[in-house]
């Protein structure tokens, strides 16, 4: 009686043993059957890639255009790159000329604030409006690190197992003397395979400058606006985008009958934006300066974008081609603040700009005439 227990006992262990042989069995088959059949290994997931900020608002804003403004997409001469602009022609009858408008680079070139008001309101009133998006600058690149400056500060003492392994190593070159002058080959061929990605990143092509991606954009505008008919040309800059103006006309003063108009003007950032102070002294052309700010003695306005020192430096230069006008600020209402705005660039513009050109034919045709020049000829 006792026996029975112990036998059922071990029939069922050796029972369990080959159901589990089975099982494992089974699973080598169908690995075995996986691999036969060449099945690959699931593919690894697609790199990130970052979105195209420029192209998202291009999208977002030709969605809200009005039908009076044109989209214009044109062709700046660099493969590949196009001047994506709002254009409006004039629609009082009375054709005034042509308005470049570089918008700030926070903003866009339809910005409700500024742009999209002063885009519309002086179409209204004689001028062709050509409001251009200025893309993203590129930030600069992450420098990649090329030392290992943890372990240059604190170099690591060998261990023990290193210290042995060298041993290993020293007698064994002091054996086989055929394997010791073969590395001096292998390290000279590691350093040359080094050396070439670093000689591929030295004669790699400069990337261009932000400044003439704005060249050729200013370029293409006003070529579109003389194929409209016009010869009279100002460039209006809000914020950062009258810097940029600024630079446009100083560069193509001599080839293009230009005009600049700044609104609210700063400097933009990076290490390598331009600077409206020095810019400046150097246009010949009418420059014509709008700001919102109070009245602050130059003395006590430590910024140096302050009005007042564009102000004082046009004085110092004898620039007397600079206009400064300040407007009142009506930030608690947006609308009439502006209608403030669009009265005080049109005032500006018919003082400076139609009127000056007004006075100087004026002046032309009632200069008197020499005796020289109305005497016979020979006499």
């Amino acid at each position: 009686m006792n026996r029975n227990p112990i036998f059922l006992l071990l029939i069922c262990l050796l029972s369990f043993s080959s159901v589990s042989a089975e099982e494992n069995e089974a699973t080598d088959t169908a690995a075995a059957e996986a691999a036969a059949s060449g099945a690959q290994p699931s593919e690894p997931p697609p790199p990130r890639t970052e979105p195209d900020v420029d192209k998202n608002i291009i999208n977002n804003l030709i969605s809200r255009i009005t039908p009076e403004t044109e989209i214009l997409q044109l062709d700046t001469g660099k493969e590949g790159e196009k001047l994506i602009g709002f254009y409006r022609i004039e629609g009082s009858g009375f054709k005034q000329g042509g308005i470049i408008m570089f918008p700030d680079q926070k903003t866009h070139l339809d910005w409700p604030e500024d742009m999209n008001y002063l885009r519309e309101g002086l179409a209204e009133y004689g001028w062709h409006t050509l409001a251009i998006y200025l893309p993203q600058e590129k930030e600069a690149p992450i420098p990649k690190r090329t030392l290992p400056v943890m372990q240059a500060i604190t170099p690591s003492a060998p261990t023990d197992s290193e210290t042995s392994d060298s041993e290993e190593t020293e007698d064994t070159a002091t054996e086989e003397p055929a394997i010791e002058s073969s590395e001096p080959a292998t390290a000279a061929t590691t350093t040359e395979s080094e050396a070439e990605p670093m000689q591929a990143e030295e004669t790699a092509e400069p990337e261009e400058k932000y400044k003439e991606k704005i060249f050729r954009l200013g370029q293409t505008a006003i070529k579109h606006l003389e194929q409209q008919g016009l010869k009279r040309f100002v460039v209006l800059g809000i914020g950062t985008g009258a810097t940029w103006a600024a630079q446009y006309v100083q560069k193509h003063q001599e080839t293009q009958d230009l005009r600049l108009l700044m609104v609210d003007a700063r400097n933009p950032e990076g290490p390598n934006a331009p600077n409206l102070m020095k810019i400046l002294p150097e246009i010949k052309d009418t420059i014509m300066d709008l700001h919102h700010t109070a009245r602050v003695p130059v003395g006590q306005n430590l910024q140096p974008e302050a009005p007042e020192r564009r102000l004082r430096l046009a004085r110092h230069k004898r620039m007397n081609n600079f206009h400064q006008s300040r407007m009142p600020a009506t930030r608690d209402n947006w609308k009439k603040d502006q209608t403030w705005l669009l009265k005080h660039v049109r005032g500006i513009l018919n003082t400076y700009v139609i009127k000056a050109e007004q006075n100087q034919r004026s002046v032309k045709l009632n200069a008197p005439v020499s005796k020289s020049a109305e005497a016979a000829p020979g006499g």
